[in-house]
C-alpha cells in the first residue's frame, strides 16, 4: 500500500537542521479509555515506542531491514545505476491496554540503523512516523498521527554504529520525557520530511526478541576490570547496573575468544564496544540499537554486570537430534545456535558483527537447513521478497546480498537464490506463490548469465565486482569460477523446470530443456577427461558438482567417493562441502559422509571446531577464523535428518505430502534419535542396534502419507507409532 494508505494525515517527523545519531521523539494527547486502540509506528533506522512509560513490545530492531527507498550514491566509484525494488515493513500494535484517561504520552526512540548510518550508503536522513486509532465507546474514532507538534530532541546515543556498538550519554537525560507531566517546551518541534517512494507492508515476519537470559560466569577481576564468560558464543546485549558518578565512563568491550593470557582477543572484538557516560543514576545499561557477537565480556568502570540478553529473530526450534557420537550431537546444537545468531531484523546474515548482511550465498546454501530445523515459513517468505527487489529490473542482475550492501560474491552460488530459496519454500511448506511469483524474474536472470558468458560459460559478473566460484576452501581455491558458476546455472535450470509445471509454464520447457543439454555439453566438452573420468583432475570436490547435474561416467562418482575414503577430510569449500556430503548418503556410501562429518583433523573437518571448544561454525577449516559465527558451513547438517535418520520428502512431493524414512546405518553409530515438524505434523525417529538387528520407531502424524524403506524393502506406515525390526 502507500503512505496516506497506512499513515493516514500522519507526516515523517524528524529533528530540524541536525544529523543526530539517536533522536527522541514526544507526543501527547488526551483520550478517553478507548475500547481499542491500535498504533501503526515505523522509526528509521531502529526504534522502540513506549507509551506511558512501558514499552509498546518486546520487539527489538525494528523496522525488519529491507531495501528502504531509492537512493543514489557511488560504490567504490561505479555508480549503482540499477532499477530495483522497494519496501518498508510497518509494525502494527494493539495498545489499548497501555493507555489511560487523560494525557497520555507516545514516545519513540530511533537510532541510525541500516537506513541512516553514513558510512553504510544510507537512505537519508533518520525519521519517525505513526498513526494511533482509537475506537471510542460511542463508535467514534479518533487518529493522533505524527507531524509538526511532534516533540523532538537529540537521543543520549551520541554515537552509534550498527557494526560496532554504541557511545550513550546520560548527563542532562531524564527518564520522565515518557510519562504524562513531563516539561517538554524546551524540545524542538519536528521537521516535516517528505514520503518515502516505496511500498508500505504491515510487518508479518518474527522480529528479534529477547530469547532467553545468560548469567556469566566470572574469569577474572583486576581493579577495576572484570571478565566475564557467556559460555557460548551468541548474540545479543550485556545489562548492567550502574554504579558510576555522574561524569565518569564505563566501557564494555566483548570478544568471541580469549588469547593466551585470558584476555580479549584482538582479532576476534571486531571492534565492538559500549561506552557510556554515567549521569550518577544506579540505571541498567544496554544496548538499544544494535547487538554484539560475542561469548566473552569485559567490563572497566564502576559497574555491575546483571545478566545478558540472548536476542535474535523469534524462530522457534521444531527439531531434535540425538546419538552415540558427540561430534554429530556439537554439530547440530553449533548450527543451531549459529543459524539463530545470524537471524536479525527479517534476513539470514553471514556472521552476526562484522559484515551482518543477507549473503544470498550464504542464505541459499543454508534454507533448507534452516526450513528443516527451525520455524521459519514467515521468514523466509519475507527474505525472498529482499531478493526479489534486489533484482536490476534493466539486466535481471542479482545482488550479493539482499537487501542490498556493497559485498562480495558471485553470480551462480549467488544470484542464483532468486532460484532455490523459493524452490526450497515450495517444498518444504506446499506454497508455490512465491515461486511462481518469482519465475518471470527466474528468466530474467538467465538472460543476465547468458549476457555474462562466453562460448556457453558463465565467465563473469557486474564489471567492478566480485566472481566467485566456490569459497572458503582449506587450502587456496583451485576450482574454475566458470565451472563452479555454469554448475549453477544448470542446477537452477533444473529447478525451474520444476517450478515451470506448476506455473502452467509448460510451453517453457523446450527452451529449459535445450539450455540444460547445451550447457551441460559445453561444461563437459571444457572440464572432462575422458581418460580419467574426472572433472578439474577431482580436485576440492569437483567430480562431485559434476555428478550432481548427471554429468561424468561411472568414473566420476566412484573416483570421488575413493577420494574421499582416503583423504578422510573436507578438502571443499561451502558448495562443495554440502554437494559431497549429500552424494556420498544418496549413493549408499553414508559412512564415508559420516567420517567426513565426525572427522577431527586439522584441517577440514567439524571435529577440529569441536576441539577448539567453540559453539558455533567457524567461517573458515582450521584454527584461522575471521569470524566464529558463520552458518554457510552448516548447510550440511540437515543431512542428520534426512539421511542418518532418513527422514524425507518422496522426490515427487510438496509440502511433505509423501514421507520416505530411509535411514543410513552408519557403522560410526550404534543409535541415533530425532524428529522435524514439517507442514503436516511432526515426525519423529528413532534407531537402535540392539542384539545383532537394529530396531527402527517412527512416529508419523495423521494424514500423512509414509514409507520406511530398507534397501529394496517398502513398509508402509500408519498414523502414529509405528515399530520395525530388521
Amino acid at each position: 500500500m502507500d503512505f496516506r494508505a497506512m499513515f493516514g494525515a500522519a507526516e515523517w517527523v524528524s529533528l530540524p537542521e541536525k544529523d543526530a545519531d539517536s533522536m527522541l521523539f514526544r507526543a501527547a494527547f488526551a483520550a478517553d479509555r478507548p475500547l481499542s486502540a491500535t498504533l501503526a509506528v515505523v522509526g528509521l533506522g531502529v526504534f522502540e515506542a513506549y507509551i506511558n512509560g512501558r514499552a509498546v513490545s518486546g520487539d527489538r530492531f525494528l523496522p525488519l531491514n529491507s531495501d528502504y527507498a531509492p537512493r543514489d550514491f557511488l560504490v567504490r566509484g561505479t555508480p549503482f545505476g540499477e532499477i530495483t525494488a522497494h519496501r518498508l515493513y510497518v509494525p502494527v500494535y494493539d495498545v489499548t491496554h497501555l493507555l489511560h484517561e487523560g494525557e497520555n504520552v507516545l514516545a519513540v526512540m530511533t537510532g541510525r540503523g541500516w537506513f541512516a548510518e553514513n558510512r553504510l550508503h544510507p537512505f537519508g536522513k533518520e525519521r519517525m512516523c505513526f498513526a494511533l486509532t482509537l475506537t471510542c465507546a460511542d463508535g467514534s474514532v479518533k487518529r493522533i498521527v505524527s507531524g509538526p507538534d511532534t516533540r523532538v530532541r537529540e537521543g543520549f546515543v551520541t554515537e552509534g554504529h550498527l557494526r560496532t556498538g554504541e557511545t550513550q550519554d546520560f548527563r542532562g537525560y531524564d527518564d520522565s520525557w515518557m510519562c504524562a507531566g513531563y516539561d517538554d517546551s524546551d524540545w524542538t518541534r519536528a521537521e516535516i520530511l517528505p514520503p518515502l517512494e516505496t511500498e508500505y507492508l504491515i510487518s508479518d515476519c518474527p522480529p528479534d526478541r529477547v530469547i532467553r537470559r545468560i548469567n556469566p560466569a566470572p574469569v577474572w577481576e583486576k581493579d577495576s576490570v572484570s571478565m566475564w564468560d557467556c559460555g557460548e558464543n551468541i548474540t545479543g546485549t550485556p545489562v548492567l547496573i550502574c554504579r558510576a558518578a555522574e561524569g565518569e565512563e564505563i566501557i564494555v568491550r566483548v570478544a568471541e575468544r580469549l588469547d593466551e593470557n585470558g584476555n580479549l582477543h584482538e582479532k576476534h572484538m571486531h571492534r565492538q564496544e559500549l561506552h557510556v557516560i554515567s549521569d550518577g543514576t544506579p540505571r541498567l545499561l544496554r544496548l538499544y540499537f544494535t547487538w554484539f557477537g560475542f561469548r566473552y565480556i569485559e567490563i572497566t568502570g564502576a559497574a555491575e554486570l546483571s545478566h545478558v540478553q540472548v536476542i535474535h529473530t523469534d524462530a522457534a526450534v521444531t527439531s531434535s537430534f540425538d546419538c552415540d557420537n558427540s561430534t554429530l550431537n556439537w554439530l547440530y546444537n553449533a548450527y543451531l545456535r549459529t543459524q539463530l545468531g545470524n537471524m536479525h531484523m527479517g534476513i539470514p546474515s553471514d556472521c552476526p558483527h562484522i559484515e551482518r548482511c543477507g549473503y544470498t550465498g550464504d542464505g541459499q546454501l543454508t534454507c533448507e537447513a534452516a526450513m528443516t530445523m527451525l520455524d521459519t515459513q514467515a521468514f523466509f517468505r519475507k527474505w525472498i521478497g529482499d531478493i526479489s527487489d534486489c533484482q536490476d529490473r534493466l539486466s535481471g542482475h542479482v545482488q550479493y546480498t539482499a537487501p542490498y550492501v556493497h559485498c562480495g560474491g558471485g553470480p551462480g552460488g549467488w544470484g542464483c537464490a532468486i532460484v532455490e530459496v523459493p524452490y526450497q519454500f515450495m517444498k518444504h511448506y506446499g506454497d508455490s506463490e512465491p515461486a511462481v511469483r518469482l519465475y518471470p524474474q527466474m528468466l530474467r536472470y538467465f538472460d543476465y548469465l547468458d549476457a555474462h558468458s562466453e562460448n556457453g560459460l558463465v565467465i563473469s559478473d557486474r564489471p567492478g565486482e566480485w566472481c566467485l566460484g566456490d569459497w572458503c576452501t582449506p587450502e587456496k581455491i583451485r576450482l574454475p569460477e566458470p565451472y563452479v558458476n555454469t554448475y549453477f546455472y544448470i542446477k537452477s535450470l533444473r529447478r525451474v523446470t520444476e517450478i515451470a509445471a506448476i506455473a502452467g509454464r509448460q510451453s517453457d520447457l523446450p527452451m529449459l530443456a535445450e539450455k540444460i543439454e547445451r550447457l551441460s555439453a559445453r561444461l563437459t566438452e571444457t572440464y572432462f577427461d575422458p581418460s580419467t573420468g574426472d572433472f578439474c583432475s577431482n580436485d576440492q570436490g569437483a567430480n562431485a558438482f559434476a555428478v550432481d547435474i548427471g554429468l561424468g561416467d561411472e568414473r566420476t562418482y566412484r573416483n570421488m567417493m575413493e577420494h574421499y575414503r582416503e583423504n578422510g577430510c573436507y578438502d571443499t569449500g561451502i558448495f562443495g562441502t554440502d554437494i559431497v556430503t549429500r552424494l556420498l548418503f544418496e549413493h549408499g556410501d553414508g559412512d564415508i559422509a559420516a567420517a567426513l562429518l565426525c572427522g577431527h583433523t586439522v584441517n577440514g573437518s567439524y571435529g577440529h571446531m569441536e576441539d577448539l571448544g567453540c559453539t558455533t561454525l567457524l567461517e573458515y577449516w582450521g584454527d584461522y577464523a575471521r569470524s566464529d559465527n558463520h552458518p554457510m558451513f552448516g548447510a550440511p547438517v540437515r543431512y542428520l535428518h534426512q539421511y542418518i535418520l532418513g527422514i524425507r520428502q518422496a522426490a515427487d512431493s510438496i509440502g511433505w505430502r509423501h514421507a520416505e524414512i530411509r535411514p543410513a546405518f552408519v557403522p560410526q553409530l550404534g543409535r541415533a534419535s530425532g524428529s522435524i515438524t514439517t507442514v503436516r505434523g511432526k515426525i519423529g525417529v528413532s534407531w537402535e542396534r540392539r542384539g545383532g538387528k537394529i530396531h527402527v520407531h517412527a512416529d508419523i502424524p495423521d494424514g500423512m502419507c509414509a514409507e520406511l524403506v530398507i534397501g529394496d524393502e517398502r513398509h508402509v506406515l500408519g498414523a502414529g507409532e509405528n515399530f520395525v525390526v530388521i
